[in-house]
């Protein structure tokens, strides 16, 4: 037994830091039970409280795999060691391995505070020097913040106390300043920082936050710092945080589109940047995605991104997948609908109707993009055999010059900046694309306007095609997860109630399609924002009025699918059904409700 070699294998978990490793909870198990016929002695099988994913892996492999001990990786915190007991406790060989960061870096950001947390603390100092400046006097005072007494050093925190002339008389954590007047010291900017400090000491209420730039002691880096100044009779006492982490809590990294082919998304995604960008407290970084399939999985699973936007159909697909193979995924929520993205097939002059690509070499966009992924679909049920290839829309149209495709087709909102870049000189026009039945659980009709294109579509004319509905979309944080939950609900408190300024220019026109409230079937919507609408603030009703989003036909049992009227633009379906009443709430936008007249008129002049 003395010369016995352990295998303690992290694969499970350090494995997963390699860039590009991401394992699922199935995969992780799979690999847990293989490690287990292999014969390790030990199975590091997760981090628990890093996720809730990352909790159930632990769970299942703690439940299932027989044989090696099971263990969990946890902080030496309180907090995580629990979760961690909770993952592993049903393992018939349980194990919690702990550990305590060393370094600098590990110390600064595995342990630094949370922002509400740090400002909480820092005022708790400042009342406790106080406290014995009352009870103890100045030197008691001055001797405890020096020597750094207990309650008055924590980590990066840590009080000075000044003379109204700027005389340092303490300083938790620099003796060189003990002594000396600073009333002339400046930080990293050139701001007169003591000054600063008196100034706030000295001004009713004799109190405040002053920013400024200065050294970290524990990384030894230059940061951005906020001091609660506080007056004590001639004296300032001060206890300052850093600001680093601010930035990085209040973040929402939102996966939007590809810049070679739907710059729908990415404009979406600036303008919700632009409009909500608030500094530090809250700042929207919009990531150039793949495509909507991807989009879905990258909020599944992808660290630094907590919303994104895809499709309606994808994400019914996704769901539909799971459920033939038993699986209810419940891990990906809504926080809103948006925007209808329209189908736009664009031809060679010769080519006049959609069968006419049967054999021939069609464009569906990059590959993983939500063209690529709905196209293949759609064509599919129309029964029109393609050669697809998959190229960026600018390529696609010099080789549709050229004559080596005869068609690319790209799913996103109208007016798309590649395809207003299209000129009748160039041989190249829209055609129809037919709206079947088979089609009608996913997709809505649709049209392209002379007013969408005029450089390609003649005045008064229009060309009919089928569209899909924009969503965007969140993890399902729990609420026990606080700072993932609270950076969606932060977001969704900044949104919603701007709806209003996302609607002026010179921001995208599919702005003025969305309606907050409407509804996306067989879908949660995110708690935050649910509840955001359940009670909006009073100032923020109209947020929740915007034009009504239009809805998927339906049949009935002896009808033919019937169009809803859409804001931009009327269309037929194929073939044209009779006229019919509209909806009640239809009837309650009047814009719409001339609309769907001017289309029943259009049917029977037909």
């Amino acid at each position: 037994m003395a010369n016995r070699v352990f295998i303690f294998d992290t694969t499970l978990r350090d494995g997963e830091q390699s860039p590009g490793a991401s394992l699922n909870a199935d995969e992780k198990l799979e690999i847990a039970h293989q490690l287990a016929r292999l014969g390790v002695d030990v199975i590091e099988a997760g981090f628990p409280i890093s996720s809730p994913d990352d909790f159930e892996a632990v769970r299942r492999i703690a439940r299932e795999v027989k044989g090696p001990i099971i263990a969990g990786l946890a902080r030496a915190k309180p907090e995580d060691i629990d979760r961690c007991w909770e993952a592993v406790q049903v393992a018939e060989r349980p194990r919690i391995h702990t550990f305590l960061s060393t370094s600098d870096i590990h110390l600064d950001r595995q342990f630094r505070m949370t922002r509400d947390r740090a400002l909480d603390e820092a005022v708790a100092m400042v009342k406790r020097v106080q406290q014995k400046f009352k009870k103890e006097g100045a030197d008691a005072t001055f001797r405890a913040i020096n020597s750094k007494a207990p309650g008055f050093a924590d980590r990066d925190l840590y009080p000075f106390v000044t003379e109204l002339t700027g005389l340092c008389v303490a300083n938790g954590v620099t003796p060189a300043v003990r002594g000396k007047n600073l009333l002339d010291l400046k930080d990293q900017d050139g701001k007169f920082m003591i000054q600063e400090f008196v100034r706030t000491a000295s001004t009713p209420p004799g109190h405040g936050w002053v920013d400024y730039r200065w050294l970290n002691p524990v990384t030894k880096t230059i940061e951005d710092k906020s001091a609660l100044i506080e007056r004590m009779g001639d004296y300032f006492v001060g206890v300052g945080i850093y600001k680093n982490e601010q930035p990085n809590e209040n973040t929402i990294g939102l996966i939007s589109g590809s810049p070679n082919s739907d710059d729908t998304y990415l404009q979406i995604a600036y303008d919700l940047a632009e409009v909500l960008n608030d500094g530090d407290n809250l700042r929207i970084l919009p990531i150039a995605g793949i495509g909507g399939p991807r989009n879905i999985r990258d909020v599944r699973y992808l660290r630094g991104v907590d919303i994104g936007l895809t499709q309606t159909n994808i994400l019914n697909n996704f769901r539909r997948s799971n459920e033939r193979m038993g699986q209810n995924d419940n891990k990906i929520v809504y926080i809103t609908k948006l925007f209808t993205e329209e189908v736009h097939l664009v031809t060679r002059a010769d080519i006049t109707s959609i069968e006419q690509l049967r054999g021939q070499k069609v464009n569906l966009d990059a590959k993983g993009s939500g063209t690529s992924y709905s196209m293949r679909d759609v064509f599919k049920t129309l029964n029109i055999d393609i050669q697809e290839v998959s190229m960026s829309q600018a390529e696609a149209f010099e080789k549709l010059k050229s004559g080596e495709i005869a068609a690319t087709v790209l799913i996103a909102g109208k007016p798309v900046r590649s395809m207003a870049k299209l000129n009748v000189a160039d041989g190249l026009h829209f055609i129809s694309v037919p709206y079947p039945p088979q089609l009608i659980e996913d997709y809505y009709p649709s049209s392209l306007t002379h007013d969408d294109y005029p450089d390609v579509i003649p005045a008064g004319q229009s060309v009919d095609t089928i569209a899909v509905s924009a969503v965007l979309i969140a993890y399902n944080w729990p609420k026990t997860n606080a700072d993932r939950y609270r950076r969606v609900q932060r977001f969704v408190e900044a949104f919603f109630p701007k709806i209003a300024e996302f609607q002026k220019p010179p921001h995208h026109a599919k702005w003025h399609e969305v309606n907050l409230a409407a509804q996306l079937p067989g879908w949660t919507r995110f708690e935050a924002a649910q509840a955001w609408l359940d009670n909006p603030p009073s100032q923020a009703t109209s947020a929740i009025t915007a034009p009504v989003a239009p809805q998927p036909a339906r049949l009935d049992a002896a009808r033919a699918p019937v169009p809803a009227a859409k804001p931009n633009g009327i269309a037929r379906s194929n073939p044209p059904p009779a006229p019919a009443q509209p909806s009640a709430s239809a009837q309650k936008d009047s814009v719409l409700y001339r609309r769907f007249q001017q289309w029943g008129s259009q049917q029977q002049a037909r």
